[in-house]
């Protein structure tokens, strides 16, 4: 069975503010952007986000744990699960807001749109912008999603989480043996370029 996202989330905006964005010291929101992400999109630098003070925002169009945020606007379109928050955030005018309802894990949603799949149907039906392609609300409500009960889709978010540690772990693993590598080259340039005691006398 296959459902679209509008059948199962709620799509929400994102904050697009008055002004151009400059960080404050003092703000009351947190605003989410593309560059507080890790380059593979799988983390969140909560610590260097730009805070904001908008005097226009409702309650319900702040970021909450279990919302999935999708990039909209770019070309490298990802969906990523909130899972905590530090303070009252809000995701910037690049991202839509998807709310599910009980029979979807946000996991899941976050995991499939990031899958080929969604990813040739944004391809497909998406439009160019004046800058860059853009994936409108109807066209990202439009996107079928295959419904596999609850059990299976914690099981699809445990195995990706596992294969993303795994990849984490192997490159962590490669970058120690590169480090050992070279300093063991760098030991024997300098030993094979330290003078004899023949040269020396």
């Amino acid at each position: 069975m296959r459902k679209k996202i509008t059948q199962i989330a709620q799509i929400l905006s994102g904050y697009h503010p008055r002004k151009g964005v400059d960080d404050e010291r003092i703000g009351t929101h947190c605003l989410l952007q593309i560059r507080d992400f890790n380059p593979t999109r799988t983390s969140i630098d909560f610590e260097d986000m730009a805070l904001i003070s908008p005097g226009d925002v409702r309650p319900e169009m702040c970021l909450q744990p279990g919302d999935v945020v999708f990039l909209a606007k770019g070309s490298q379109r990802f969906g990523y699960e909130i899972d905590r928050l530090t303070q009252p955030t809000l995701a910037s005018g690049y991202f839509f807001v998807l709310r599910t309802t009980d029979e979807v894990i946000p996991g899941y949603l976050a995991w499939y749109l990031n899958q080929s799949p969604a990813q040739r149907h944004f391809q497909r039906f998406g439009t160019s912008g004046a800058h860059m392609p853009v994936v409108s609300r109807d066209v990202l409500g439009g996107l079928p999603i295959p419904m596999p009960d609850l059990g299976a889709q914690v099981k699809i978010v445990e195995m990706e989480q596992l294969a993303r540690r795994e990849q984490s772990l192997l490159k962590q693993l490669s970058e120690k043996k590169r480090t050992l590598a070279t300093a063991a080259c760098l030991r024997l340039a300098e030993q094979s370029t330290a003078p004899t005691r023949s040269q020396e006398s």
